[in-house]
């Protein structure tokens, strides 16, 4: 049994689909509705019977920062307890990534329905988005600022803001954010010329990547990237639901490393069976595979990777594939958190999961990766010749993309850093497969 204050009321695309209950063992328990159809996750289809608090920590839980420091600070700001996955939720849970929302029973009644939201907000001035962004730390997702209570997932400092006119502005009256600012990391000096880099890589390589650019808050640079979980058209924002592998395979945010048992790429493959269109996202998730490979990406663990579910227009499409959710077009999400780590000499060398049975990368060779084709159920002739094409490619681009930062007053550092890992760890690559 639980009290109305433990009980939020959880939306998707503003339609009433569940209730989110804190029990009075201080577990997280989620039903749905009687009358709902549309799913939460991939790994929590529509059913009678409440789901756990494995499950429940592992979807709603994972849309909270997990930064202890920013989940500190939450916690501060609204008095209440940091660990406490639900009294966070209940605080900031009203834009989630995806079209996930949580409200009090109160306060639901207030935005059922609303699907299409004004683009709204204001714009701030270079000296407050300055000052804002310089008290990230303290206060995550701006946090207090105009009223906001929105969640990103993640461990880095960031926000979610709205673009209007070309202007950063803090949106305003229940309007969903539509762009993600990532500032420089402190003890990282280039990471937002390093992410900005990698991104137009991925771009080079036909990778699908998101919209982003550098911009400067008076001397501080900062990556804005355009929400692929945000539709903005004809001044409306909608939301576009959307889960990472975390949660649809149903994994606590704290375990998504492989090895604290969290997701290798065998169950990443194959979770990617239950999408629309399973081979052209296996394949797209075998090229990014790849290219966080070649880049040195060593952090690419199972909430760098998600799932977007488009809502289709009627069910006739879905029903005709055979799906298990015909209401969504569901698909691996444009690219996104991929960085050279390999410029930091500070960070681990150990990727997030293993290829071919190593998590050191620079102890695989071609066996190993035709190994990690069995275990994955992948055609490793098709993976090799990825890889192939990849490595000439990036060989090209990386010339090309550091000489039109230069042009674009935009050159850090960090860039040449990259810029030699890239070439020598390529062709070393080259020549294991050459051999």
């Amino acid at each position: 049994m639980t009290t109305d204050d433990k009980v939020l009321a959880v939306h998707l695309y503003g339609e009433p689909i569940g209730l989110l209950e804190q029990t009075l063992s201080g577990k997280m328990r989620f039903t749905y509705n009687p009358d709902a159809v549309r799913p939460l996750s991939i790994g929590m289809p529509v059913q009678a019977e409440a789901y756990d608090e494995i499950q429940t920590e592992a979807y709603f839980g994972g849309l909270l920062p997990e930064s202890e420091m920013a989940r500190k600070a939450i916690g501060k700001r609204y008095g209440v307890n940091y660990h406490n996955s639900f009294s966070l939720l209940k605080a900031i849970g009203y834009d989630c990534a995806g079209a996930v929302s949580l409200h009090a029973l109160e306060e639901q009644g207030q935005s059922e329905g609303a699907k299409f939201f004004p683009l709204e907000g204001r714009v701030l001035s270079e000296q407050e988005l300055y000052q804002h962004i310089r008290e990230l730390p303290q206060k995550p997702l701006f946090l207090g600022a105009e009223g906001l209570r929105l969640s990103l997932a993640g461990a880095q400092d960031k926000a979610a803001v709205c673009l209007i006119d070309n202007e950063v502005a803090l949106p305003q009256n229940g309007c969903p954010t539509t762009h993600i600012l990532k500032p420089v990391i402190q003890g990282f000096d280039g990471m937002v010329h390093n992410e900005y880099l990698c991104l137009k890589l991925a771009q080079r390589i036909g990778l699908s990547v998101p919209p982003a650019e550098i911009r400067w808050a008076q001397d501080m640079p900062y990556l804005l990237i355009e929400r692929y979980d945000r539709l903005v058209q004809n001044n409306q924002v909608q939301r576009i639901h959307q889960e990472d592998f975390c949660q649809a395979l149903g994994i606590v945010s704290s375990r998504k490393y492989q090895s604290d048992s969290g997701p290798n790429f065998k169950a990443c493959f194959d979770l990617l069976y239950n999408t629309t269109q399973p081979v052209k996202d296996r394949n797209a998730l075998a090229a990014l595979m790849v290219f966080n490979y070649l880049i040195g990406n060593m952090d690419a663990h199972g909430k760098n990777f998600s799932l977007l579910h488009r809502p289709m227009q009627g069910q006739s499409v879905g029903m005709l594939l055979g799906l298990t959710h015909p209401e969504d077009f569901v698909e691996l999400t444009p690219v996104y958190d991929v960085v050279c780590t390999r410029a930091y000499p500070d960070l681990t060398e150990k990727m997030a999961m293993k290829i071919g049975g190593y998590y050191e990368w620079d102890k695989i060779l071609p066996r190993h990766w035709e190994r990690h084709c069995k275990e994955i159920g992948y055609s490793y002739p098709a993976l090799r010749e990825v890889l192939h094409q990849q490595a000439l490619t990036l060989l090209d681009a990386i010339q090309t993309e550091r000489n039109q930062l230069i042009e674009a007053n935009l050159f850090h550092p960090i860039v040449d850093e990259m810029t030699r890992f890239f070439e020598r760890h390529i062709h070393k690559t080259l020549e294991k497969f050459n051999a």
